[in-house]
């Protein structure tokens, strides 16, 4: 449960993008179902307009050429930097080339109405160079200037020094002489940024949108076989519920895009917040760091690790309760479906099934999630580790005995080896399994034997794989009460890719592998992904950076797979 709860915000980015696109598409069908025309030649009568609930930017041009050269050269394929330049200077000529470009879009009579700013004081010397393609403006009475994009007509209007754009003429009156408030904490922060304000949304567009999602989750439940439908349909009901809670109280969603030169890294961000005093906003707002009894995880050497410890408000448990419950009535559907399972192992099954959600439930329930996961590797062997809160460490253990009991006598069934020591309070338990003759690999990374060790406390659970893992487990047990919180990430999660792509390659050699380990040996640093997420006022945001050395990797492996695919066409 401590994965689900941390993982909520990603969830939550991609609902709400998703809702948002569908939104847009809507309104244009409802507009168009109610009849709304031009008012006149170039015109839209204008009587109800929000502020914009979309804003895109673009970072300037020179900031984006600059990027692209650095994004290109470092992968090494810098033609197609030199390419993109070759284009804007062909096509920017009159445009400030030290300002971002936008796209406002607000809700013009109900539907979205986008209108691009453009940073030029003299929009008629850009419209110059694009005659080849759109052939001379006409000027109206206004001013404003006329050009055909394809079958489009499109409406242009210099304001102050930006120049407007839209696809009818009156909308550009909505055009801000001064975007810089609009693009705060966009524009040349972010290569790329996009903003949505969803209670700018009118309430009855947004139920719409609902309408239509469930209607979608319906026509698709209608197709299954009805014994699948009805396992599936409390599950598609909640997780309505939860996007119709998404759509409705959220407040403020920004994601943003940058190609980080200084930091010789890649950045996406994105920040969520719910409207202050909804349920949302409570439920976001009980998810808060915490002292941990992993925090140990986190270390500089890992391979990987990922960690994460927070408190769960009662919104988010009573939620989270119920996708449990749903989720059994799903498992039990599809059981009863199964024909490989005689009915006492059906039973036996949904017994098993049911405790592990019993106690995953009662773990929720205590109203924290705290867990942490440690990889070591190098070129001959890797060790990982696992520690997690669970309410009861005694029924975790109880409920592992009891699989061991129902399986002892089944062909190659492992070893379970239980009550072995107690270190600290954890008492030991031991799994092991042959590992099968020919399975090379596996045999490179376990040895003839599998062995995984199991540790269970009170409230806690550990296991742990590889060579000397147990001293490593131990370790994590001896940090557990060390811990006193402090400024921390409610959840973060970190990969160096070097230490992996040398093992993985001492298990079974590849050039591709070994291709990205040269550079990744070469660059100034290991290959680093980074994700961190934080919580915020009625809210949380999200981050992650991918560093230089991964980029390059990456780079490198291309170049091998195309060097490869010229030697096996005799070009080479």
């Amino acid at each position: 449960m401590s994965f689900r709860c941390s993982i909520t915000v990603n969830r939550l980015f991609a609902v709400v993008a998703f809702a948002s696109a569908t939104l847009f598409a809507s309104s244009h069908s409802l507009v168009r179902a109610q009849g709304t025309a031009p008012a006149a030649e170039g015109g839209t009568v204008v009587t109800d307009a929000t502020e914009p609930v979309v804003v895109v930017t673009l970072g300037s041009v020179n900031k984006l050429m600059q990027d692209i050269n650095y994004l290109t050269g470092v992968v090494g394929q810098p033609q197609y930097g030199g390419i993109f330049q070759m284009m804007a200077g062909t096509f920017t000529q009159g445009v400030d080339l030290n300002q971002p470009i936008g796209i406002i879009v607000p809700l013009v009579n109900g539907t979205p109405e986008p209108i691009a700013l453009l940073p030029t004081a003299d929009v008629r010397t850009v419209l110059k160079r694009l005659e080849a393609q759109t052939g001379p403006a006409d000027e109206l009475d206004d001013g404003t200037l006329v050009i055909a994009v394809g079958a489009n007509t499109v409406y242009i209007r210099q304001v102050g020094t930006w120049a407007a754009i839209a696809r009818n003429r009156d909308l550009l009156a909505l055009a801000p002489t001064d975007p810089a408030s609009l693009f705060e904490g966009m524009g040349n922060d972010y290569d790329i940024a996009i903003r949505l304000r969803m209670q700018l949304v009118p309430t009855e567009t947004r139920n719409m949108l609902v309408a239509q999602l469930r209607q979608g989750f319906e026509q698709a439940i209608s197709k299954q076989d009805q014994a699948d439908a009805e396992g599936t349909k409390a599950m598609a009901e909640s997780s309505i519920k939860q996007i119709e809670q998404l759509i409705q109280d959220t407040d403020e969603l920004k994601i943003g895009w940058n190609i980080d030169q200084a930091g010789k890294q890649l950045m996406f961000e994105g920040s969520f917040t719910a409207v202050a005093g909804s349920e949302l906003a409570a439920m976001y707002g009980g998810q808060q760091a915490i002292p941990s009894q992993f925090a140990s995880v986190i270390r500089d050497d890992a391979a990987a690790y990922y960690h994460t410890a927070m408190s769960i408000g009662p919104q988010a448990v009573e939620q989270v309760s119920a996708s449990l419950e749903n989720a059994t009535g799903a498992i039990r559907a599809a059981l009863d479906q199964s024909d490989d399972l005689s009915d006492a192992q059906r039973d036996d099954v949904e017994a098993l099934v049911q405790r592990i959600i019993d106690l995953a439930s009662r773990s929720v329930k205590e109203g924290k999630a705290d867990v942490g996961a440690l990889l070591l590797a190098n070129q001959n062997d890797f060790q990982f580790v696992f520690g997690g809160f669970v309410a009861d460490g005694n029924e975790a253990a109880q409920i592992v005995k009891d699989l061991a009991a129902k399986i002892q006598n089944e062909p190659k069934a492992p070893k379970f080896s239980f009550d072995v020591s107690t270190y600290k309070g954890v008492t030991m338990h031991l799994i092991e399994a042959d590992v099968p003759q020919g399975e090379d690999e596996l045999q490179k990374m376990f040895g003839p034997k599998l062995r995984v060790h199991v540790g269970t406390g009170a409230k806690s659970v550990f296991v742990a794989v590889g060579k000397d893992s147990e001293s490593l487990m131990k370790n994590l047990i001896d940090s557990g009460a060390s811990d006193q919180g402090g400024v921390r990430p409610v959840g973060q999660f970190r990969v160096q890719l070097l230490p992996i792509l040398q093992y993985a390659q001492s298990i079974e050699t590849n050039e591709v592998i070994a291709a990205m380990i040269d550079t990744l040996s070469r660059a100034s640093d290991g290959g680093d992904v980074m994700v961190v997420q934080k919580s915020i006022v009625n809210g949380q945001e999200s981050r992650m950076l991918v560093s230089e050395g991964v980029l390059q990797a990456v780079g490198a492996a291309v170049r091998q797979v195309q060097q490869q695919k010229m030697q096996n066409n005799g070009n080479f």
